[in-house]
């Protein structure tokens, strides 16, 4: 079954990882990444961008930095015909230096704030979503509502699964992927099996 919106980490998953991306002008997408936004459009798919910017806590950048950088991305997807259709973001950090946003909050993932805030906004049920980001952290908020996770290679995918690797333990919830683009691959390839499976239920009873 095709997913009903696909929740997406921001830095390291739909554009290049850069220490804390403070301008549009910085800022660079993944290949592949816009012609995949305009895949998903065409199937009816949701995609919503979640993102930790603990930037704005430390006095690194401010809200409008955040908000001119999601624009250009929504510009961006729009020009190649696909869409973003929310953006949520979590500001704090407890040892931010703005006392407005330097506290412990319940949206700053691994936490599920931003997820359950996209799941009420956008009538979602967590079965049917898809959550997709370069840390686990990123993932594991949406794997705790029920959600089919995968891990991408770009940002610190790579690093999280050399982690892993020297602690020897196990990948857990998610499956890997190299890029997000791959994302349309397991679609097609769930849709193929449910496809086939149809058929020989079929075939069965006749």
């Amino acid at each position: 079954m095709e997913p009903q919106a696909i929740l997406c980490d921001r830095d390291g998953t739909l554009i290049e990882e850069e220490h804390f991306l403070d301008s549009p002008e910085r800022m660079r997408w993944i290949s592949g990444v816009l012609s995949t936004l305009k895949t998903l459009k065409a199937w009816g798919i949701k995609v919503l961008v979640l993102t930790n910017q603990s930037g704005i806590a430390r006095g690194y950048f401010g809200v409008d930095a955040v908000a001119a950088i999601h624009a250009k991305m929504q510009r961006d997807a729009e020009m190649a015909g696909g869409a973003l259709r929310d953006f949520y973001y979590c500001p704090h950090h407890p040892q931010g230096v703005v006392p407005k946003y330097s506290y412990i909050c319940n949206c700053r993932k691994p936490l599920p704030g931003l997820f359950l805030q996209a799941i009420q906004s956008h009538d979602l049920n967590p079965s049917r979503c898809w959550v997709v980001g370069d840390r686990f952290r990123d993932l594991e908020p949406g794997i705790q509502l029920g959600m089919t996770a995968f891990l991408v290679k770009t940002g610190y995918g790579e690093r999280e699964l050399d982690k892993l690797d020297r602690e020897n333990k196990p990948v857990k919830s998610a499956k890997i992927v190299s890029s997000f683009p791959e994302i349309v691959a397991e679609i097609e390839s769930r849709e193929i099996s449910k496809l086939a499976r149809n058929s020989q239920l079929l075939s069965k009873s006749n």
